[in-house]
């Protein structure tokens, strides 16, 4: 597999509170691919995603050998959350901050994925781009109730309101999808400062050009930050 990942501080932002892991040679568990964007006040939304994705990976470490993928993600979630939550009531500086998390494990086959927040996932299989995951939102809770379309929460003025973080609370609830991948296919994971950007098709045109990984996932940022650049823009892109 081909993967890369990159973190953009746009064009509006005076630090960068995304983060996002990818899987080295010699990682705990390969392929394995993290994006976390932090929210909370001064530093402490880069301190957050920073935090989360390391006690994720930490956790990753201590139970991969004992747990099935699906309970690793959900156990590593939890460790996360409570990592970042410690943190925010230990100093003032830190208080009610927290993350937005997707990660993805692609083993045998398959994709796991799961999610906290906003942050997003998708699957391009045979040209067409699927999402993975469904935002923690206040507009997707409208989108559910029938109030509002997609296309209306797409422009919302209260689309960036998150109802799901890792360390807001002393736990949190992970929302997990398996899919079954093949060779060629792109595993797409991004921040909001990608999302909501471009539009699900407007990537998807992007992603079917006949250029490499690394041009890809340069050219969805490049466009962002074209756009406006309102939010630090994160991604991996992974070439199953």
């Amino acid at each position: 597999m081909k993967a890369v990942g990159i973190s953009d501080i746009g064009r509006c932002r005076k630090n960068n509170e995304d983060a996002y892991y990818l899987a080295e040679e010699d990682a705990p568990l390969q392929h394995l691919y993290i994006v976390a964007d932090g929210m909370g006040g001064c530093n402490a939304g880069e301190v957050a995603s920073n935090g989360a994705i390391e006690a994720f990976v930490d956790y990753v470490a201590e139970h991969k050998e004992i747990q099935e993928i699906p309970d690793l993600l959900t156990g590593a979630f939890q460790a996360a959350n409570k990592s970042v939550f410690d943190q925010s009531n230990s100093a003032l500086e830190f208080a009610e901050m927290g993350t937005t998390m997707v990660a993805a494990v692609v083993d045998n086959g398959k994709a796991y994925v799961a999610h906290v927040g906003d942050s997003r996932a998708y699957l391009m299989q045979k040209e067409i781009l699927n999402p993975l995951t469904t935002d923690h939102s206040y507009v997707m809770e409208l989108v559910k109730l029938g109030t509002i379309t997609k296309e209306e929460a797409a422009v919302h003025p209260k689309r960036n309101i998150i109802t799901r973080a890792v360390g807001i609370k002393d736990t949190v609830e992970t929302d997990m999808t398996i899919v079954p991948v093949e060779k060629g296919d792109l595993l797409l994971l991004c921040t909001d400062g990608l999302s909501g950007m471009l539009s699900d098709e407007e990537m998807a045109q992007m992603l079917r050009q006949k250029e490499s990984v690394k041009r890809k996932a340069e050219k969805l940022v490049e466009t962002a930050n074209l756009r406006g650049g309102y939010d630090n823009i994160s991604l991996i892109l992974i070439e199953i």
